[in-house]
């Protein structure tokens, strides 16, 4: 069925002359497309025909979708390829109309009433299309062809070995129109650039570039007004640029003004000018552009960031753009969310890593007076002997000088951008030639680099270092070296949360055991590098990652030193951060709460994070003392052998070494600000400890004992109680039926060796719930359903319907002991204190669960 957007400004008619269009500019987000799977080419010089659309078939199996939208969300593979259709009633020719074209992953052809009429290669950057010329009245049909196939999508800067990217319309289409004589959206910016020149504290002046054409048979007087306005809404300045422009013509229009005493804009201030220029024939609006932008200067003097003049120590975080869900795909909601989370964790620094973003995110920046180091797309080459795919990238190529000068003319106008990157641990002479071709094209702002450590182009401002001392070699208090980790761009440990070890223990692996405790050994000590000890030598502070992301790292899923995970939820090192960051902010927190059962020594130590004063703790009730802020100090058995003198100091950390008593320990602390928190965790004991839900919890399987946890289960943490990396299962997003449930904790239940049955007696009311895996995956984890989990979840199935148990009609899902999500049921029954509860053992992922 061919969908049809209709609107008011596409149903118009010029009844006098083509000059009469009532709106000078109007824009409809196009959400709804129909989508069809395609085959990619196999060739990079191969092109779909210039008739491709018109063979398309209404007869095919063609699915409604809405954008963003990745291929993973239908089922479909990433280095696949797809066609987008949708239909546009058009009824004033006259007009101008443009298709513009946020993302697509990575190679899209635009095709209009079966006919092409462009191509853009390149996932990252917009596209924008003039479709008048092919247009009819009526109804017309857009189709959009993307593919990701490795071939296709070779040598644009759109394929990585640090990152996947999501074939597909990941990212919004715009359809505008405008009059004939319009702005031409230059390198598929808006055509409107403004350039803060000048800028002194008392005056500064502001540039009005105005990239316009004229799409009609005659040349045209065209006046364009600029109106100025200040970041508190007044009046600024206005501008009036007038030209001749002949038939057909694209030019510049260039004018000034001059802005008294200048608010201008700088991390922490986010003070913006919006200009909105009108183009006017004969009296007649043709088009309006509005845009707004920061007066500020950027300069490096002596190794050091100077905005306006005043020292920038960059601290702050690297941040891909894709959920666990969504992948490249996300809705401008959950970015909002994670700018919120970066705003109130203090960071006055986000390096958009490796590609550029949404224009959505820039705005973003600039808006909440944060900085930015936006990147091309050149990433990771140096790595691609250890990955199949390959994305070439050895040489400069025109497709790349063009997405590079693409990034520069997109963003132009945001004063959030500080650095541009021309590339990231790849050929130094690829990323020198686009360095180059940065600064051809801008000068405003400093062109970096970031460097695995030997590969060190020439011909940027300064060179940062993706240093990782602690993680892949050597030691974390190696991060204190210089002049190698003056500047930053990454550092970063993964942290996975049912994977813990004592306090006093720098054990990990990386890819495979990565557990919190020493993440946040490795980050407390990064900390108090950067902002006590050395805090002035350290110029630049990028922790690596914001989020975690897919990647072939941890477990071949995905890339774990994010502060918030996948899913979107604060880590421990998230809270350490902030910590450091915000010291206007109050921050407790009590970590490797997650570390629910808790079988070392009964003295491993309670750690909290806070930057208060004082925090006191209590177990159980009883005080445990009173810790000052730094008093900690890191613990020796975690330092080299031949390190000399003392273990750091770190501030923000608490540390209590009280030992928990056996079974249930309520921990409670309360900073000197009146904050607290708490956290209930369990400590081994021989014997199961008594609690006012269940007697007499039994496991047929001695090597499998059971334990009761007296404590809501919480969303995307771990539910056994392993935490040596056997049992590696989370929750995702909780079903509301589950919130606020107590759980019987075991080791992993799909391992073959671990099966048990399970008994208990109630000891009061309780609807008991079971959890269990169904053996099928969401759509965009592109698995089949295991027969042997399906036949296992089949048999489960039959045996609690037998017993009296509901299936919830709910979806719900979890994460597999390889991350990755599947699917789950839940089951419940209501049953009375006294019931005898009996649940035969599978080879299955399960979890039983009570609830009042």
């Amino acid at each position: 069925m061919k969908l049809r957007a209709i609107a008011a400004f596409l149903l118009r008619l010029s009844l006098v002359t083509p000059l009469m269009a009532a709106e000078p500019r109007e824009v409809l987000r196009l959400d709804t497309w129909e989508f069809l799977p395609a085959a990619p080419l196999p060739a990079a010089d191969q092109l779909p025909t210039e008739d491709a659309a018109e063979h398309l078939s209404d007869e095919a199996a063609w699915q409604e979708v809405k954008l963003p939208h990745a291929f993973r969300q239908q089922a479909l593979a990433d280095d696949q390829a797809a066609w987008y259709r949708r239909s546009i009633e058009v009824d004033d020719l006259h007009r101008r109309h443009l298709l513009h074209v946020e993302g697509a992953g990575s190679v899209s052809d635009i095709y209009v009433n079966g006919q092409r009429v462009g191509r853009h290669r390149g996932a990252f950057t917009a596209a924008v299309y003039d479709l008048s010329p092919s247009l009819k009245p009526g109804t017309n049909h857009v189709a959009i062809r993307v593919s990701n196939g490795d071939a296709e999508a070779n040598n644009c800067l759109s394929h990585s070995t640090l990152f996947v990217t999501s074939g597909g319309l990941f990212r919004p289409v715009w359809w505008i129109e405008t009059g004939p004589v319009s702005f031409e959206p230059f390198m598929g910016s808006s055509g409107l650039f403004l350039t803060g020149k000048n800028i002194e504290a008392d005056s500064a002046d502001l540039e009005i570039k105005a990239h316009v054409r004229n799409t009609l048979d005659h040349p045209v007087e065209l006046l364009a007004r600029s109106i100025v306005t200040g970041p508190d809404g007044d009046l600024v300045a206005e501008l009036n640029v007038t030209s001749s422009l002949p038939a057909g013509a694209t030019q510049p229009l260039v004018g000034k003004v001059a802005i008294a005493h200048p608010q201008r804009w700088a991390p922490g201030h986010p003070r913006l000018y919006q200009v909105t220029t009108t183009l006017l024939v004969d009296g007649q609006e043709m088009d309006r552009v509005s845009e707004s932008t920061g007066l500020r200067t950027v300069a490096i003097d002596d190794g050091r960031f100077l905005i306006n003049g005043e020292e920038l120590l960059v601290r702050g975080v690297n941040k891909h753009q894709q959920t666990e869900l969504e992948w490249n795909a996300i809705p401008e909601q959950e970015l909002v969310h994670e700018w919120d989370l970066l705003e109130d964790m203090g960071v006055n620094t986000v390096r958009l890593a490796h590609y550029p973003h949404r224009r959505f995110e820039y705005h973003e920046a600039d808006r909440r007076g944060i900085a930015i180091w936006a990147e091309n797309g050149l990433a990771g080459q140096l790595w691609q002997h250890e990955v199949t795919r390959d994305s070439g990238e050895r040489e400069p190529s025109a497709d790349g000088d063009r997405i590079t000068r693409e990034m520069v003319f997109q963003n132009w106008n945001h004063p959030s951008i500080i650095f541009w990157s021309s590339g990231n641990e790849t050929y130094e002479r690829v990323a020198a030639h686009y360095a180059d071709i940065i600064r051809e094209n801008d000068t405003s702002r400093l062109v970096t680099y970031a460097s695995a450590h030997t590969d060190r182009p020439d011909t940027v401002d300064f060179i940062a270092g993706n240093t990782y001392q602690g993680w892949y070699s050597d030691h974390f208090t190696g991060f204190r070296e210089l002049p190698r980790n003056r500047y930053v761009s990454e550092t970063g440990a993964g942290t996975w949360p049912s994977q813990h070890i004592p306090q006093n223990e720098a054990r990990w692996k990386v890819n495979e055991f990565e557990p919190m405790e020493y993440g946040n050994l490795f980050t407390e000590y990064r900390l108090e590098t950067v902002f006590r000890s050395q805090k002035e030598e350290h110029k630049m502070y990028l922790w690596w990652n914001f989020r975690e992301f897919y990647d072939r790292k941890f477990k071949n899923n995905r890339n774990t030193k994010g502060m918030i995970t996948l899913a979107g939820t604060p880590k421990d090192v998230y809270y350490l951060h902030k910590a450091f960051f915000r010291p206007d902010l109050p921050i407790l927190h009590i970590a490797s709460r997650d570390h629910f059962y808790r079988w070392f020594a009964p003295n491993n130590g309670t750690k909290v994070f806070s930057n208060a004063d004082w925090v006191e703790l209590r177990i159980n009730g009883k005080l445990a003392g009173r810790q000052q802020n730094g008093d900690y100090r890191q613990p020796a058995e975690v330092y080299p052998k031949d390190w000399q003198g003392d273990p750091a100091t770190i501030h923000n950390v608490f540390f209590w070494n009280t030992p928990l008593d056996p079974g249930k320990n309520i921990l409670e602390v309360t900073d000197s600000r009146g904050e607290t928190d708490r956290t209930v965790v369990y400590q081994w004991t021989a014997t199961e400890a008594e609690n006012p839900w269940i007697s007499d919890l039994r496991s047929s399987n001695p090597d499998n004992k059971a334990h009761f946890i007296d404590r809501p289960i919480a969303a995307q943490a771990p539910f056994y109680y392993m935490v040596d990396g056997s049992a590696d299962n989370t929750f995702d997003d909780l079903p509301t039926s589950l919130e606020g449930a107590s759980w019987i904790a075991t080791k992993r239940l799909s391992d073959p060796t671990m099966k048990t049955d399970l008994s208990f007696t109630l000891k009061k009311d309780a609807t008991v719930m079971i959890m269990h895996s169904t053996g099928t995956f969401p759509a965009m984890v592109l698995r089949q359903p295991d027969p042997a989990t399906v036949a296992e979840a089949d048999a489960l199935s039959g045996e609690l319907s037998h017993l009296g148990f509901t299936r919830s009609p709910a979806p719900a899902r979890w994460r597999g002991h390889d991350l990755w999500l599947a699917d789950a049921t839940v089951w419940s029954r209501p049953s009375k204190a006294g019931d005898t509860i009996k649940i035969p053992g599978h080879t299955l992922d399960s979890v039983i669960l009570l609830k009042e």
